[in-house]
């Protein structure tokens, strides 16, 4: 059995300030996890009081931060690079840079200089974890460890008030990620209802209309955006953690969103998370939202051998080989239209094989009269001018 307390510690989460997100996992989903309860002794009434006195004044003092700001260009320092460390709160969960990305900092850096400094907060007297700035501090410890230059061992930084507002500090992380840095979709997502959780919980942001068009403004996207995104709420907290975890599509997130908790949890106990994931089957298990856990049930057998009714195959073909292949296309749709013709409806004859074009490439084409237009009309169905029509 290893005993070794670094690899212990390498396998427990800790988690620091409000929980915002859900963290809900199912059985299935969880392996080599032990939770232990350990029992603390009730606190006196004193402590009670005292308790909650800190956390009314932490409440006016998070009210006034966002009502009034806070002026984080007030204390501006050079501070040496041994000084800076990261912070371990696990609040910035943005992707961190490629090494081309890095590269380039670096190289920014060394040719022009920093033009944005950091943002950090004093940890004790000697040292400040970083806020905003994880990116531009890896590249300035690159930059010394390979130049020995002076001039890289101190890096610009804002310095905020170590007591600043929990909430306030998690919205700077945010906003300084979202609108400055290429970011994965998942990280999007989670950016967006992290700052959903943080306006929702302060008085002044009340409303989620108010709050989805702050986002929108904050993330410099449309507030109908937001509302698409925020409909994802509407999941069961075990399936929201398994999006965050990148475990569960977005795509299909959506689709589960549409069923009740009850049913959506259903389908995470009992159907496997591929099948979930499989678009084509999870939207044979949502098309009735109302539908009871029964009908779930049946359709969740149904959907064991299930596979895609259409798939999209995409070809890229050289000019020169153009008009064959649609001529091969038109005399293959001909082809299963005849074949069919005499069992299945003309409206479901058509979807057997649908084809589509690059009409801005095709009105080159026939224009130059590279490409007869009727041989587009014949392989798509459609009139040439409904086709090009802008």
């Amino acid at each position: 059995m290893n005993t070794d307390i670094g690899s212990i510690n390498d396998n427990i989460s800790v988690i620091i300030g409000d929980d915002l997100l859900p963290h809900c996992t199912l059985d299935k989903f969880t392996s080599n996890v032990r939770i232990e309860h350990i029992p603390f002794k009730a606190a006196s009434p004193e402590v009670d009081e005292e308790a909650r006195r800190i956390y009314r004044d932490m409440l006016k003092k998070r009210a006034l931060d966002f009502t009034n700001g806070v002026d984080i260009f007030n204390d501006f320092r050079y501070i040496d690079i041994d000084k800076l460390e990261k912070s371990d709160s696990g609040w910035n969960y943005f992707d961190k840079p490629g090494p081309m990305e890095l590269l380039n900092l670096i190289s920014s850096i060394e040719t022009i200089g920093l033009l944005t400094p950091l943002i950090v907060k004093p940890l004790n007297d000697e040292t400040f974890t970083i806020i905003c700035g994880n990116s531009r501090y890896a590249a300035f410890v690159n930059l010394y460890t390979k130049t020995e230059n002076e001039k890289f061992a101190k890096i610009p930084c804002f310095v905020i008030d170590k007591n600043l507002d929990e909430y306030y500090e998690r919205s700077i992380i945010l906003d300084s990620n979202i609108n400055y840095r290429r970011v994965s979709q998942e990280v999007f997502i989670k950016a967006i209802f992290e700052k959903f959780e943080l306006l929702n919980r302060i008085k002044s942001y009340r409303g989620e209309s108010n709050v989805a068009q702050i986002i929108a403004e904050h993330m410099q996207i449309s507030e109908s955006t937001v509302f698409n995104y925020l409909t994802l709420k509407k999941l069961c907290p075990e399936a929201m953690a398994l999006v965050y975890d990148k475990r569960l599509k977005l795509k299909c997130a959506r689709l589960l969103a549409k069923l009740n908790h009850d049913n959506q949890m259903y389908i995470l106990k009992n159907v496997k998370l591929e099948d979930v994931n499989a678009y084509h089957k999870l939207k044979v298990l949502t098309n009735n939202p109302n539908a009871p856990t029964h009908e779930i049930k049946a359709k969740s057998e149904f959907i064991e051998n299930f596979i895609p009714q259409f798939t999209d195959i995409n070809i890229k073909v050289n000019k020169n080989a153009l008009v064959d292949l649609i001529t091969d296309l038109t005399d293959f749709k001909e082809f299963i239209f005849g074949k069919f013709s005499g069992t299945m409806h003309e409206k479901l004859i058509q979807q057997l094989v649908k084809v589509k074009i690059n009409k801005e490439h095709m009105r080159f084409y026939v224009r130059h009269k590279f490409l007869d237009g009727k041989l587009i009309e014949a392989v798509t169905g459609k009139d040439l001018n409904e086709l090009f029509s802008v």
